[in-house]
């Protein structure tokens, strides 16, 4: 299941409803990167029965060092999920030219 972190906050958890105890830190992609390639992610991810129509949500995984490090996100490897079958998968989009380390907030330096 996906859980707002807090109220206006960019972080969602995808949270695994069999281990509770299991979450990652994702963001939305579009956010920081407006034409982030959607459309190779439903493609990529079409195995999994998509429907070609489906609204598709995007996610992508984010690991929060201990401060100073900036956080950084997975461009690399994105979740597609389809919003009426609730399937999904992660995918690997190497010809987009985006890491798996991407810093995604501005500097504070």
């Amino acid at each position: 299941m996906l859980v707002d972190h807090r109220p206006g906050s960019i972080f969602r958890w995808l949270q695994s409803i069999d281990q509770p105890d299991l979450a990652f830190v994702v963001i939305d992609p579009l956010t920081f990167v407006p034409d982030y390639p959607v459309a190779l992610v439903r493609k990529a991810a079409s195995f999994v029965g998509l429907d070609p129509d489906e609204p598709l949500l995007v996610l992508v995984i984010c690991t929060v060092p201990p401060v100073p490090a900036p956080p950084t996100a997975n461009f690399l490897a994105p979740l597609g999920i389809g919003q009426q079958t609730r399937r999904g998968a992660q995918v690997v989009l190497h010809e987009t030219g985006y890491g798996s380390a991407e810093t995604f907030l501005p500097s504070n330096r």
